[in-house]
């Protein structure tokens, strides 16, 4: 016995977008930047709340955002600081040896990992989220992209 399938019914098919958006649960303005944030956490902080459109609440994200921002903020100092004194340094005993900073640069980026994971920032976490990988795609393309 077949059955007929109207347009909009769900199949089960991962490989096919998510037809639904993420819950608006704020329609306002995004929150100020933090002042204590520098460039590379300003653009973060500005960047995150404009792709919530609307998905993120300034009372219960703000500080999964902040962190975010924060985070990102750190990974730009320790890469600065790797640019500047180079990829190698030379160890305790005179060995040449990897700058120590990118240790804490492999650290940062875990801890951003999750956090991406958790505010949708990846493929699988939009899904979850139900947020329209389109909708993801406008938001993270600059105008440089167009």
């Amino acid at each position: 016995m077949s059955r007929s399938k109207s347009p909009d019914t769900r199949t089960g098919n991962a490989n096919t977008a998510a037809e639904q958006t993420a819950p608006i649960v704020y329609e306002g303005r995004a929150p100020r930047v933090p002042a204590h944030l520098s460039a590379t956490g300003r653009e973060v902080w500005r960047a995150v709340w404009a792709a919530g459109s609307g998905a993120y609440s300034p009372d219960t994200d703000r500080n999964i955002i902040l962190r975010y921002s924060e985070l990102h903020d750190r990974r730009a100092q320790l890469m600065n600081a790797v640019d500047e004194d180079g990829l190698m340094t030379v160890g305790s005993t005179g060995q040449p040896a990897v700058h120590p900073a990118l240790r804490y640069v492999e650290s940062t980026e875990k801890e951003l990992r999750a956090i991406e994971t958790v505010i949708g920032f990846t493929p699988e976490a939009r899904m979850r989220l139900g947020i329209v990988a389109a909708e993801a795609r406008r938001v993270a393309a600059g105008p440089e992209d167009f």
